[in-house]
């Protein structure tokens, strides 16, 4: 991992680090700072710092022997790794070294991305998701008398950033493949409180990636079985990842009316030979569609996008 980045920033660390002293002390004590300062530099945005922080958090792992291990995921601050490591609240109780090894390394990937090293962070993330499955071949083979139930929100999660990382780097492919496993693991963990939404933010990029791909239709659907889920859960409708959703929503409606025939599967009036490089306008004949259809919720969404549109268009032309 020491060829993965994570260089600078030690200047502004000097207080943490205190010259290195850390790095010489004992390793949990070692390992509980640097995730927690790891913790705060990603809370704060600061990826090359929490870069820094989680090598060296993953370096002082290494170091830990079985007894400092089992002190970790027994004895120790559990509830203080919980939040450092951004686990899921199902792995609280720590039930395998390698969940927590992980983790550590789903937050180097996530900084990686963040950094726009994109390589880095594939083979991160692919090397947290095989300690992931050696866990459950552990459990499935009996070796401790358990499954490992609990981690597989933590691979979800895994798997979304894994997507995340391929979308933006053009593997569309790849990505949608991450995301439907994400979203496979969410569902068989639905007695967790929090599964709903991370449900509802992976559909939400599957329907960005069918909207990427060109496949219009298949966006709309899954970007409004999204919207509804996190309708179910009571998400706010002004929400800003509703919105961006909602966003993409209209930008798959857009296309399939500018592919359409004069009618769209029976269900609305003929279009009128709008130009559509107003997209304002195109969302109004979107909204008058599903007024005509009785959707009136549906219309109010795309009456607000077109709102909202205009708002920032007089808003940009009064500067």
């Amino acid at each position: 991992l020491a060829s993965w980045g994570g260089g600078g920033g030690a200047d502004n660390e000097a207080s943490a680090d205190k010259g290195g002293r850390i790095g010489q002390s004992s390793c949990p004590d070692a390992f509980f700072v640097w995730i927690n300062v790891g913790g705060l530099h990603m809370e704060r945005q600061e990826w090359q710092l929490a870069l820094r922080s989680y090598l060296k958090a993953y370096s002082a792992f290494h170091c830990l022997g079985a007894m400092e291990k089992t002190f970790l995921r027994k004895i120790g601050p559990r509830n203080l790794m919980w939040r450092s490591l951004t686990l899921s609240k199902s792995s609280f109780l720590f039930d395998d070294n390698d969940i927590i090894l992980a983790a550590v390394l789903k937050n180097i990937g996530k900084a990686q991305s963040m950094l726009q090293q994109y390589g880095k962070a594939t083979e991160t993330l692919e090397e947290a998701l095989r300690l992931h499955q050696v866990v459950a071949l552990r459990g499935a083979n009996g070796s401790r008398g358990l499954a490992y139930p609990s981690s597989s929100l933590d691979e979800a999660r895994i798997h979304q950033l894994l997507g995340e990382v391929q979308m933006i780097s053009g593997d569309l492919t790849s990505a949608f493949g991450s995301y439907v496993k994400s979203l496979d693991l969410i569902r068989a963990n639905k007695h967790i409180n929090d599964s709903r939404i991370e449900e509802a933010l992976v559909l939400g990029a599957i329907g960005r990636v069918h909207l990427k791909k060109g496949e219009f239709a298949e966006a709309k659907v899954i970007l409004k079985e999204s919207m509804r889920t996190f309708d179910t859960i009571g998400v706010p409708s002004n929400n800003h990842r509703i919105n961006d959703i909602r966003s993409c929503l209209v930008d798959s409606e857009l296309a399939l009316i500018q592919n359409a025939t004069p009618t769209l599967a029976g269900q609305r009036r003929e279009l009128s030979s709008l130009p559509y490089s107003d997209k304002a306008l195109a969302i109004d004949e979107i909204a008058d569609a599903y007024r005509n259809k009785g959707d009136y919720t549906g219309a109010i969404w795309f009456y607000s996008e077109a709102l909202n549109l205009r708002r920032v268009r007089l808003e940009h032309n009064s500067r």
